[in-house]
């Protein structure tokens, strides 16, 4: 248990490090999909790093003895000591690790309820299949959203020109695989929820993802204002799953001003690179386990 409690800090920080470095350094540049592996590479990073030890062995000189000195050490050990009874402290950190899994196990039992909700919410809907995606039109006061391949919303809350907007904005969604990205961020704020660190995390890797879904959704269209406009247009349409990849679930704003940023020169690209001397510092602070071995000698008879 010691080590687990050691790693989940470790891990932790190590969250929190790669957090800070998107959030000063890339955050603002339009590598959106560089973005995304550099979130979730962070993630992996962070969990399987402080599982790896480098071991670097250390020879030292045996020390000698006299004869005499084991003469006294064999009759100190033979010497009976009297035990006294002492009462048990109690166990804190049963306390600490029954709390800590209470509250995930709460977090737990809440995405198990929304994929409950999503799953009821499809049951006997008629759903057209087209391309690699199911499409739900449903009847509802809804956010258009998507979960994998299922793509769900109400048509009759937009125009045809709207739709089409939403439609590619989700298709972005579901081809890529973003509710995979959704997925795992949800499962790392359930191990890391005492991090804060993890929840800005989580919202970082949405609101990327939603601006991916918004750059490729309006190179396809003829006319970008039109995409806007949707975005606008249906922000009072809230009713969504958090487990879900949301077509409002980022600030409407920054969408909008992401969508009018001029693209970033790849020279800035080497921001991704500063995350490295941390690792490395990590790695060289935390992860190198000494082990000291006695060289062979004799012992000194006299």
């Amino acid at each position: 248990m010691e080590t687990l409690s050691i790693n989940l800090l470790k891990s932790s920080a190590l969250i929190a490090a790669f957090y800070l470095a998107y959030h000063f350094l890339v955050r603002k540049e339009t590598f959106f999909n560089s973005n995304r592996w550099f979130l979730l590479t962070g993630l992996f990073t962070a969990l399987l790093l402080p599982w790896f030890n480098i071991t670097r062995v250390v020879y030292v000189e045996k020390p000698k003895m006299a004869l005499a000195d084991l003469v006294v050490y064999s009759s100190q050990n033979t010497m009976a000591t009297p035990r006294v009874a002492t009462p048990e402290p109690f166990d804190w950190m049963s306390l600490v690790w029954f709390g800590y899994l209470a509250i995930a196990l709460f977090l737990l039992a809440r995405i198990v309820i929304n994929f409950t909700s999503l799953f009821r919410m499809l049951y006997n809907q008629q759903k057209t299949k087209k391309e690699d995606f199911t499409l739900v039109d449903l009847n509802q006061n809804i956010a258009p959203f998507s979960f994998f391949n299922y793509i769900v919303y109400n048509s009759s809350l937009y125009t045809p020109e709207e739709l089409q907007s939403i439609l590619l904005h989700e298709k972005v969604h579901s081809r890529e695989k973003h509710s995979f990205d959704v997925m795992v961020a949800k499962l790392f704020c359930i191990i890391f929820w005492f991090n804060p660190f993890v929840w800005l995390y989580k919202k970082a890797i949405i609101q990327n993802l939603e601006y991916i879904a918004d750059h490729k959704a309006v190179q396809q269209l003829e006319n970008p204002k039109v995409y806007q406009m949707a975005l606008l247009k249906a922000i009072s349409n809230q009713n969504c799953l958090s487990i879900t990849n949301n077509f409002y679930q980022s600030l409407i704003k920054k969408r909008i001003v992401m969508l009018n940023t001029n693209q970033s020169q790849q020279r800035n690209a080497w921001k991704y690179s500063i995350i490295l001397p941390v690792l490395i510092g990590f790695v060289l602070l935390f992860q190198i386990k000494t082990i000291a071995q006695e060289k062979m000698g004799n012992t000194v008879l006299s």
